[in-house]
């Protein structure tokens, strides 16, 4: 993960099933290629930058996609399975730090616009409900964090770890009304006294995943130019 973003989609679209190899770099981060059409797609929002598919309105759902450090993860899920070793690959394989500062040249000279509001390799996360955006600086929150916000109308919960590297966020409403919640004890707890865990199931069913996934800033300001950022 150079760019220090994961971001998980359904990879079936009316029926077919797509397949991907990375094609390159578009905005500082990369894309890829489907074995299918041989479209590009952008792994920010699912969509097709050229290739047949382009201008079809063809796009990949986005899932939820945990970012957080493996000792968390392997802390509530000992049972997790891990890729193999594969020493064929040894040398593409190297340890790195998310958020580390520095940006090479073979990134930058793709970004179209670089946005300094924020140092280039900050850790946000980025949240997108279909109206607006809105990034959540990690280093800004304190321990676990939980924030009851709003974006482009629409009630969120935006839940912040820094030291985790965690960060997801979820529709507000539930049985048709909005909620607002705040930490405790390791889980969320509603205004109605319902308890969620982090992955947002609770007493009262799921919380509806909103696109979001933690990522660098120069990456997110670049393919949301008109981005909030949080804290204001």
């Amino acid at each position: 993960m150079v760019c220090s973003s994961g971001v998980g989609f359904d990879p079936v679209i009316d029926g077919t099933r797509y397949t991907f190899d990375v094609a390159g770099l578009y905005n500082g981060v990369f894309v890829m290629a489907d074995r299918q059409t041989g479209s590009v797609w952008t792994h920010y929002d699912g969509t097709v930058l050229t290739g047949p598919l382009a201008g079809t309105g063809t796009r990949l759902e986005v899932l939820p996609l945990h970012h957080r450090r493996w000792r968390d993860w392997l802390a509530e899920h000992p049972d997790t399975g891990v890729l193999a070793w594969e020493e064929r690959f040894a040398d593409q394989y190297w340890e790195t730090e998310p958020g580390t500062p520095g940006l090479g040249r073979m990134f930058l000279d793709t970004i179209v616009s670089l946005d300094d509001r924020l140092p280039e390799n900050e850790l946000v996360l980025g949240v997108y409900p279909g109206s607006g955006s809105r990034a959540y600086r990690l280093d800004a929150a304190e321990g676990l964090t939980v924030v009851n916000d709003q974006i482009g109308g629409v009630p969120v919960v935006v839940i912040l770890d820094p030291d985790s590297m965690f960060g997801m966020a979820f529709s507000a409403e539930v049985e048709g009304g909005a909620r607002t919640f705040e930490v405790g004890d390791g889980v969320l707890v509603d205004d109605t006294g319902a308890t969620w865990s982090l992955e947002g199931v609770g007493d009262d069913g799921r919380l509806m995943f909103v696109t979001g996934f933690v990522t660098e800033w120069y990456g997110w300001a670049a393919y949301h130019p008109d981005t909030d950022i949080w804290p204001g």
